[in-house]
């Protein structure tokens, strides 16, 4: 008998040959008591049935105690005229730790046990906690763990709960076995599923370690791999793991039973919806006559049907896939039944989460209102919406039908992220030396998703900074307007070989023509000073000495299907743009630029290919030529490997060396550009990757008037670059370390093998 069982009989034989009744106006005392209120304890007892002296309340009043977990000891017994009820609590624990577990993480743990700091200490709480942290050790293969507990008596009636853990090794699969399979061998099922023989060379992968949840997924990757290659009928009769007497490996056989293979049959629609024309489901179907049944096609049919669907506003469609098998004929005949179900409208959007931005920013890129039919394309777009505008670390639709009515409330869930940017950066270059840059930049201002920004960065030669602002939705209108004031100045300590001041200012309108097709127009004014021109500098050089003024109007068009403007993994976009100078001002071209870049994933989304391709012409309007520092200079940030302005077209010096001698813009560059994006094998949640990249492309071309007489070197070739980089996003912001090599450049071009940067959030 348990010992609190045989303290409670005792109290009540005590209780019993002690008394004969209990006065009904005897006085109820409680004591022992420190944390637990008396209020709580008297919801414990049958009060009016202990002053009856009933057997059943003494009893039950002392069960209801133990049953609390409130207590360790509980008495009840009759003390002159008064019912004394002394009681022991249970001791609070303050701390619970775990010691020794290095392949199970603390919080991974204290999130399956009940023992929780602040809460009251059992026995039993403990006992069970100890068998479910052995659990999750069996469940992963270490069956040799041992789980000891310790309680440390503190003050105040409190205990602090330590698990010394000592961790056995995993065990690991011996052999995997396979009965019953006759179409495929043990080898090409061993390639489907994930877990895997141990061999010496596998020391990096976990797959050759017993973990019970991966056997069971082998199960289903087993059912999902017949099933695409017609074997309709597979099943996986058991799956046994077998231990060796040491504890240390694993023997696991599969037992299956593969049926016969089937070939598709006749594939027809059944519509039980009125007023839907199913017809335009047809062009979904996967499935092929005669071709091997697969039923990753049915599945995937059955997603494309409910998707276009739900893009008629039948948010709910339910579509089942019949099969009706010709066993003889090995035919497997398939229908698609669309169940009745109606249109849905939507009644309510609400907006949760979001304490700093303000309601209207997040309705406003919504592409739905209340009472518009649901439709899941716009949904969907609407959430990509939200999700470019950078405000949100999280953004979740939930659907929520009324009733059986045909309306649904909609909740938005967001969880807001920092928007403001500090950043902080730091390079080297053959010519520049140490460059730094700091910016400071705010995407949300205020709530209102209104954008500033100021950047500076400094080097051996350069001066830039700028100012930014966007106030998006001017005037409740879907156009965006914003200006960018700019200040550059550039000395002939670096290529330029003369000292060159730009400031001015661009107006800029965006608005949406479709979805996904944005047009920008703009108005640019600058003024632009070249001085303190070398000495020995060529006479077309010298002529670019003075003051010049350029004014003129711009616009762009861009069309972006993207699925992450900020972040993309998939997609794609394109734009052109074109500027004209001759508003007024000395300065009179017309400058053409495209670009175009496509994001594929490839393994998973972990995995992205990224190919980007630009490039642009300027040519002089009226006879004017193109001053060669209006013209494009490609390096540093716009082609990894070159500083700024690094290739080109460069004016020789008086020994014929153009690596001593001026860049000159060009009127024409292209660049193609190619990355890889892959996982370093960290944590997902440490945000590391590596990106390998190879920049190709040239600038070239210069008026035959801007030459006057000089020589200059301007080969035309394409240059190329390939590289390594590391971008961490950490908790203080964006890290990125670039190393660039040279695979093909002119002699005179200047090469940049190493940046760094830093960015920060607030």
């Amino acid at each position: 008998m348990p010992k609190n069982h045989a303290k409670t009989l005792l109290f009540l034989v005590a209780f019993f040959l002690s008394f004969d009744v209990f006065a009904a106006d005897k006085a109820l005392i409680i004591k022992g008591n420190e944390r637990v209120d008396d209020d709580t304890i008297l919801s414990f007892l049958d009060v009016a049935g202990l002053k009856k002296n009933s057997p059943i309340a003494l009893q039950d009043s002392v069960k209801r105690l133990y049953e609390s977990d409130l207590f360790l000891e509980s008495k009840i017994y009759l003390q002159g005229d008064e019912i004394i009820v002394e009681l022991q609590e249970n001791p609070l624990i303050s701390d619970v730790k775990f010691v020794g577990n290095k392949k199970i993480e603390d919080e991974a743990l204290q999130s399956e046990i009940a023992s929780k700091k602040r809460t009251v200490f059992t026995k039993a709480k403990l006992q069970n906690d100890l068998k479910r942290i052995n659990e999750i050790y069996l469940k992963s293969g270490r069956f040799l763990t041992k789980i000891e507990p310790k309680i440390i008596q503190k003050d105040q009636n409190r205990v602090e709960l330590i698990f010394e853990v000592f961790e056995g090794p995993k065990a690991k699969i011996g052999k995997i076995y396979f009965i019953g399979n006759q179409a495929y061998s043990d080898r090409e099922l061993i390639d489907e599923i994930s877990t895997k023989e141990s061999k010496w060379w596998k020391f990096l992968s976990s797959a050759d370690s017993y973990d019970s949840d991966r056997i069971e997924f082998d199960r289903e990757k087993l059912r999902r791999f017949y099933g695409s290659n017609g074997y309709a009928d597979f099943t996986t009769i058991s799956s046994i793991a077998q231990i060796t007497p040491q504890k240390d490996e694993f023997f696991v056989t599969f037992l299956l039973e593969e049926g016969i293979q089937y070939h598709v049959g006749e594939v027809n629609i059944i519509n039980h919806v009125e007023k839907f024309d199913s017809s335009i489901l047809n062009k979904e179907i996967l499935l092929k006559k005669g071709k091997i049944y697969d039923s990753e096609l049915v599945e995937k049919t059955v997603d494309k049907m409910v998707e276009l669907m739900s893009e008629k506003s039948y948010a709910f469609a339910h579509i089942e896939p019949v099969l009706t098998r010709d066993k003889e004929a090995k035919i497997m005949n398939v229908d698609f039944v669309i169940q009745e179900t109606p249109r849905i409208y939507i009644e309510q959007i609400t907006i949760s989460g979001n304490t700093r931005t303000m309601d209207q920013v997040i309705r406003r890129e919504l592409r739905f209102r209340e009472g518009d039919a649901y439709n899941v394309t716009k949904i969907n777009r609407s959430k990509q919406r939200l999700e470019n505008l950078g405000f949100f670390e999280k953004v979740e639709f939930k659907t929520k039908r009324i009733g059986d009515t045909d309306k649904v409330d909609l909740e938005i869930e967001v969880k807001e992220k920092k928007t403001g940017e500090l950043t902080l950066g730091v390079g080297y270059s053959t010519v520049d030396r140490i460059s730094a840059n700091v910016g400071i930049k705010e995407r949300n201002l205020f709530g209102t998703g209104q954008e500033l920004g100021f950047n500076v960065q400094k080097s051996f030669a350069r001066l830039t900074s700028e100012i930014n602002y966007t106030k998006p939705y001017f005037m409740n209108l879907p156009i965006d307007v914003g200006f960018d004031i700019f200040k550059y100045e550039m000395n002939k300590r670096n290529s330029l070989i003369y000292d060159q001041t730009s400031n001015g200012i661009t107006l800029r309108g965006d608005y949406m023509i479709t979805e996904f097709l944005n047009h920008q127009l703009r108005y640019s004014y600058s003024e632009q000073t070249v001085s303190n021109i070398y000495e020995g500098a060529s006479l077309s050089l010298k002529m670019l000495e003075g003051s010049y003024t350029s004014s003129g109007v711009g616009q762009s068009l861009s069309y972006d299907k993207r699925d992450n403007r900020l972040n993309p993994k998939e997609g794609y976009y394109a734009s052109i743009s074109q500027d004209y100078s001759g508003l007024g001002g000395n300065i009179k071209t017309i400058k053409h630029e495209g670009s175009a870049g496509y994001y594929l994933p490839t393994i998973n989304k972990d995995f992205i290919l990224k190919f980007v391709g630009r490039g642009g012409v300027i040519e002089g309007v009226g006879g004017q030529a193109v001053r060669s520092n209006y013209g494009f200079f490609l390096g540093g940030n716009n082609f990894r490997g070159f500083q700024y302005a690094g290739l080109g077209p460069r004016v020789q010096d008086s020994s014929g060396n153009a690596s001593g001698g001026g860049v000159l813009g060009g009127k024409i560059y292209y660049v193609g550009t190619a990355e890889f994006l892959f996982p370093l094998g960290l944590p997902r949640e440490l945000g590391v990757n590596g990106i390998l990249f190879s920049d190709n492309g040239t600038v070239k071309g210069v008026d035959q008037q801007s030459r006057a007489g000089a020589n200059i070197s301007d080969s035309g070739s394409i240059r190329s670059s390939y590289g390594f980089s590391l971008a961490w996003s950490s908790p203080l912001g964006p890290i990125r370390l670039d190393f660039s090599k040279i695979a093909k450049k002119e002699q005179y071009d200047q090469t940049q093998s190493f940046r760094f940067s830093f960015g920060t959030n607030f």
